[in-house]
């Protein structure tokens, strides 16, 4: 296992949406939660098989085959930015994404909103697939665990299950436009005081 930085870009309606996620230690919940008020564990292994995962990553606005609505209004995963690197073989060189720029894109709505807010937050990943685990992410990211294609590979997403923890969350950030600048700029920081330091964590130790 190891620890995973990445950015969850929300677009909420104003602060104090923002802040509550961290005030309530709410955390970040995926949108099939929020939409049916209320899970259980049976439900949730239900929920997280690869197959719901491949219509998060892939196929995030088309009908769920469960349901017949949006996938997206009632996935169990939860889309965080990590960043990556796409490699142009024909230019002989690679290109950087950024985990900020599009949690950035994600959370003004690609910049259709003026206001976006960014989850600073950590997770726990496997070097292979375990998408039955809710505690651990899945690199979707990485080419070498996840093979198939995916044109949405250079979002550089780590998908998280279920929910984000509060305590997983550092902070949460402002991000506005200005004019001036012609640029998104952070305008506060929300500190987490219930947040976790990775560091916590070490190797496991077998019984004794």
């Amino acid at each position: 296992m190891i620890v995973q930085w990445g950015v969850k870009g929300l677009w909420l309606p104003d602060d104090d949406h923002a802040k509550v996620i961290i005030d309530l230690q709410l955390g970040i919940v995926c949108n099939w939660w929020r939409d049916v008020g209320r899970i259980t564990l049976p439900e949730q292994f239900q929920k997280l098989t690869p197959t719901n995962l491949d219509h998060h990553v892939n196929h995030f606005n088309s009908p769920d085959p469960a349901t017949g609505r949006p996938f997206n209004e009632v996935t169990p995963f939860i889309s965080i930015a990590c960043g990556t690197v796409e490699r142009d073989t024909a230019a002989a060189t690679n290109h950087v994404h950024s985990a900020l720029s599009t949690a950035l894109l994600y959370g003004t709505r690609f910049a259709a909103a003026n206001v976006g807010y960014l989850y600073r937050c950590w997770m726990l990943v496997g070097p292979r697939p375990a998408v039955e685990v809710q505690g651990v992410a899945e690199q979707v990211r990485d080419l070498n665990t996840y093979r198939r294609y995916s044109a949405y590979q250079t979002e550089g997403e780590m998908t998280a299950k279920v929910v984000i923890p509060v305590n997983h969350i550092q902070q949460c950030e402002k991000w506005v436009w200005n004019r001036t600048a012609k640029d998104f700029m952070l305008e506060w920081v929300h500190p987490n005081p219930a947040f976790t330091e990775p560091e916590r964590l070490s190797n496991v130790r077998e019984l004794i």
